[in-house]
């Protein structure tokens, strides 16, 4: 799914993204000229090898999201917030890549599978 930048608006638009299991829901806000606020849920479930015992399970997540999406280079401004900002440079926001990008991010964390979770601190 695809979201052209100059279709958001300040008031926003609604979005739905979906890949393999994994749906991407919420809203894309405009907040600045170039700047666009993507936030909403991910939620569903992927397969992952457990980071103990490296056996394969499906790893359930429900996770809020809040991504920025840049028109273009993005300059950050000094003194401010560090924002978690991906960059568009074909007038529009692909928020099938955004949700790929934020289930990678989720699996690059630990997770263990049911039994290991049990042995967790042993």
């Amino acid at each position: 799914m695809t979201i052209e930048f100059k279709k958001i608006t300040t008031t926003g638009i609604h979005f739905e993204s979906t890949l393999g299991n994994v749906t991407f829901l919420g809203e894309a806000v405009k907040n600045t000229r170039t700047l666009v606020k993507c936030s909403g849920t991910m939620q569903g479930s992927v397969t992952h090898l457990c980071d103990r015992c490296g056996e394969e399970f499906e790893l359930s997540m429900n996770e809020k999201v809040e991504v920025f999406a840049s028109e273009g280079l993005y300059n950050d401004i000094e003194g401010e917030e560090l924002l978690n900002v991906i960059e568009f440079f074909d007038d529009s926001i692909d928020i099938n890549s955004i949700l790929q990008s934020e289930i990678e991010a989720f699996k690059s964390d630990y997770h263990y599978c049911g039994q290991c979770e049990n042995l967790k601190g042993e």
